[in-house]
C-alpha cells in the first residue's frame, strides 16, 4: 500500500465510524474521494484488506477507462485507427501509470476518468450526464475546474442554450449532493474553506522549472522523446485552430490544447511534488492526445510503422522493466512491505525534526486506529499550513475566521 492510498482510506473507514471530514480529520481536498472510500468501506463491511482490494479494483477500472476514452476521443477526432490505438497506448508512456493503481486509491486517476467522460459524454449528446461527469472532476481535486469550463464551452461554441443548461444543472445537482454531508452531517463548512482554498493558496510547491523539468524526464525515463512528440502535436493542432485551418485534423478541438496548456501550467509553475510522478497523470491524458494527433499526420507507411514500433520498445523497457535495466534509470520506486513495528513511528522531514513523530498512516490504517486530533498524520503540505499559520500539531482544525486572522497577523 501506498502512504496516499492509507489517508485516501482510512479517512473513508474513519467516516463510516462517525468521523468529521475537515473537523476530525484534516484535508485540503474536496469531499468526493472520501465519500467513494466510505462506500467501499460499507461494502468491505469495515475489513480494511477487503477495503484495501476494492479500491484495487477501482484504480484498475479507472486505468482501463482512462485509457479506452483516450483511444475514443482521439479516433473521433481523426478517423484514425492506428493513431486511436497509439493515443491509448502513449499512457503507458508514464511508467509508473501502469503500476500505481495496484497499491491503493488514487483520486487522480479518477479526476483524469471522470474529465475525458464528461468531454465524452457532451460529445455523445448527453450535457446532463456531461456536466455531472465534470462536476465529479472537480470533486476529486479542485485543478480539474478545467473540465467544466471545457463542456460549458463546446455548449457555447455550438450555440446550444438547451445543452448549456443541461451542462450546469447536472454540474449543479452534483455539487449539491456531493457537499451535501459537509453541511448536513459534518456541519464542516467552515473548515472544508480553509483546507481546500486557503491552505493549497498558502503552501505552493518551491521547486524551480527547470527542477521540474528534470523531474519530468526522470519519471518518463526512454519516453521523454515521446512527450515532446505529443507536445509537438498538440502545438500543431493550437496553431491551425487559431489560424482556423478547416483541412486539418483537431482543427476545431480546442479543448486539446486549452486542457493541455492548463495542466503544464500547474506542473511547471503550481503543483508538481517532484518526487513523484502522479502528478503528471493529468498531463499526460493529453500527452497521448497529441502523440496520436502527430501520428494522424504521417501519411507515409513506413513512418508510421517506425513510430509504432519505437513506441513498442519503449513500453517494453519503461512498463515491463519499469527502466530498471540499471544503465541509466532506477526502477519506478514503489512501497515494499515493511514490517508493522516499523510503521509504528515515522520520521518527519529534516525541517520539522523538532515536531513530535507519529505514526505512519499505513499503521493507523491497518490497526484500524480513529485519531484523537485533527493533524493525525503530519503531511509535509500539512507541516507548511501549521508553520504558516503558527498553530500546534495538536491543535484542533482551524475555522474560516480564526485561518484569517492567523494569517493576517503572521
Amino acid at each position: 500500500m501506498a502512504p496516499d492510498a492509507g489517508i485516501f482510506q482510512h479517512l473513508g473507514w474513519y467516516l463510516t465510524r462517525g468521523g468529521r471530514l475537515y473537523v476530525d480529520a484534516w484535508e485540503p481536498k474536496l469531499p468526493l474521494s472520501y465519500e467513494t472510500t466510505g462506500a467501499l468501506a460499507m461494502l468491505a463491511g469495515g475489513d480494511m484488506y477487503r477495503l484495501h482490494l476494492l479500491s484495487v479494483a477501482l484504480m484498475s477500472v479507472a486505468v482501463c477507462g482512462i485509457v479506452g476514452l483516450v483511444v475514443i476521443l482521439v479516433h473521433d477526432i481523426t478517423g484514425d485507427d492506428v493513431a486511436a490505438s497509439l493515443a491509448g497506448l502513449s499512457m503507458f508512456l508514464l511508467p509508473g501509470f501502469a503500476v500505481r493503481p495496484a497499491y491503493g486509491f488514487k483520486a487522480k486517476y479518477l479526476f483524469v476518468l471522470c474529465g475525458l467522460l464528461a468531454i465524452y459524454l457532451y460529445t455523445r449528446e448527453y450535457p446532463a450526464l456531461s456536466g455531472v461527469a465534470a462536476a465529479a472532476s472537480v470533486g476529486y481535486w479542485q485543478a480539474a475546474a478545467i473540465f467544466p469550463l471545457i463542456v460549458v464551452g463546446l455548449a457555447i461554441q455550438q450555440r446550444d442554450v438547451r445543452a448549456l443548461e443541461r451542462v450546469v444543472a447536472g454540474g449543479l445537482g452534483f455539487t449539491v449532493v456531493m457537499l451535501a454531508p459537509v453541511f448536513l452531517v459534518w456541519h464542516s463548512v467552515s473548515e472544508m474553506v480553509v483546507q481546500v482554498l486557503l491552505v493549497p493558496l498558502q503552501t505552493e510547491e518551491q521547486a524551480s522549472i527547470l527542477a521540474r523539468l528534470v523531474a519530468g524526464v526522470v519519471h518518463f525515463k526512454w519516453a521523454s522523446p515521446f512527450v515532446v512528440l505529443g507536445g509537438l502535436g498538440l502545438a500543431h493542432t493550437a496553431r491551425c485552430w487559431l489560424r482556423g485551418d478547416d483541412s486539418v485534423v483537431g482543427c476545431t478541438d480546442w479543448w486539446i490544447p486549452v486542457g493541455a496548456a492548463w495542466f503544464a501550467f500547474l506542473i511547471f509553475f503550481v503543483d508538481f511534488e517532484t518526487g513523484g510522478y502522479t502528478d503528471l497523470i493529468p498531463g499526460l491524458a493529453f500527452v497521448a492526445i497529441g502523440v496520436g494527433i502527430a501520428a494522424a499526420t504521417l501519411r507515409d507507411r513506413r513512418r508510421r510503422q517506425a513510430l509504432t514500433a519505437v513506441l513498442a520498445l519503449v513500453l517494453v523497457v519503461n512498463v515491463a522493466v519499469l527502466g530498471s535495466v540499471g544503465l541509466v534509470f532506477t526502477p519506478v520506486e514503489t512501497p515494499g512491505p515493511v514490517p508493522m513495528s516499523d510503521l509504528e513511528t515515522t520520521g518527519l522531514p529534516e525541517a520539522y525534526g523538532e515536531s513530535e513523530s507519529v505514526p505512519d498512516v499505513r499503521y493507523i490504517y491497518w490497526q484500524r486506529l480513529e485519531p484523537s486530533a485533527c493533524h493525525y498524520r503530519l503531511s509535509v503540505m500539512e507541516l507548511r499550513w501549521l508553520d504558516r499559520v503558527d498553530s500546534s500539531v495538536d491543535s484542533r482544525c482551524l475555522d474560516l475566521g480564526t485561518a484569517r486572522a492567523r494569517l493576517a497577523s503572521g
